[in-house]
């Protein structure tokens, strides 16, 4: 929450990349159902890399919450409904705790499973004005699936570039200084050896952070005239300077038709050579 120009302080990387994660999750790459290919690199010199490294685990974490709770929602407020429609006694007795033992016992197993004490008198509401069936709504761990939909950090590949001088403060188990962007003080300082605990950790429980050596890719740089290489695309084949782009290449098949209606395989093979040139030229000098 560094100060802004025009007064007041940012908000912070990660509320931006909540957004971005969400427009990512919304516009699919192309049109079609392909996942968008977005890219986050942040350098471990970031004031906030600590919430950055740990964003997928505890997003992960929430899956698993919704999952679990879904189920054990569904699992515990049956009980709770079935108690209200499928009593014997008479009129509003049905839907008190203190009248309907059977309401009693399964309002407490729900109690017990720490399950809201709102939703259970909801539960009970409903079948007071009439309903005869819930929908208990569960969720899985499909990625695809709404339990992911509802979570941020799912849309993305995060990375961090990691530099040399980390590195060594890591091996010699010294401090680390995570700086500002618009100004470089220091904001904080944090044991370089616990960071990239974190780092190893969140990469086994959930497969982020990637790691990206800064300083090695910098030395392989082809163009270090015109400045650093920060990042890459998301598959990490293409390394090169801000604002460039890894280029994909389509073909169009109709054009190949010929008039007979027969392929023009010759051509399409010249035009599959060409493109494979062209390509590995631009990965090349990435």
């Amino acid at each position: 929450s560094e100060p802004l120009s025009g007064g007041g302080r940012s908000s912070g990387l990660m509320s931006f990349l909540r957004i971005g994660d969400r427009a990512a999750g919304a516009i699919k790459s192309g049109g079609t159902t392909r996942r968008a290919a977005k890219m986050v690199v942040v350098d471990i010199d970031h004031p906030d890399i600590e919430a950055f490294i740990d964003w997928k685990v505890i997003e992960e974490e929430k899956v698993a919450a919704l999952v679990t709770g879904s189920r054990i929602m569904a699992e515990k407020l049956k009980p709770v409904f079935h108690a209200c429609i499928n009593c014997e006694a008479d009129g509003d007795d049905c839907f008190d705790l203190k009248k309907n033992p059977r309401l009693k016992q399964a309002a407490r197993d729900a109690r017990k499973s720490l399950i809201p004490e709102a939703y259970i008198m909801r539960i009970v509401e409903l079948a007071r004005q009439g309903f005869r069936d819930i929908e208990f709504r569960t969720y899985n761990t499909d990625w695809d699936s709404e339990a992911y939909g509802t979570v941020s950090g799912q849309n993305s590949n995060n990375s961090i570039r990691v530099t040399d001088e980390f590195l060594h403060a890591v091996e010699e188990g010294g401090s680390w200084a995570l700086r500002g962007r618009t100004n470089d003080k220091v904001v904080k300082e944090v044991d370089a050896r616990k960071l990239w605990d974190q780092v190893g950790r969140a990469a086994w429980a959930c497969a982020d952070p990637g790691i990206q050596f800064h300083t090695t890719i910098n030395d392989w740089h082809t163009c270090p005239n015109d400045g650093q290489i920060r990042a890459s695309n998301p598959c990490s084949e293409y390394m090169f300077l801000d604002d460039t782009a890894c280029n994909l290449a389509s073909v169009n098949l109709d054009k190949y038709l010929q008039t007979d209606g027969a392929f023009d395989v010759e051509g399409f093979n010249h035009t599959v050579r060409l493109w494979t040139l062209a390509l590995e030229i631009s990965v090349l000098m990435a």
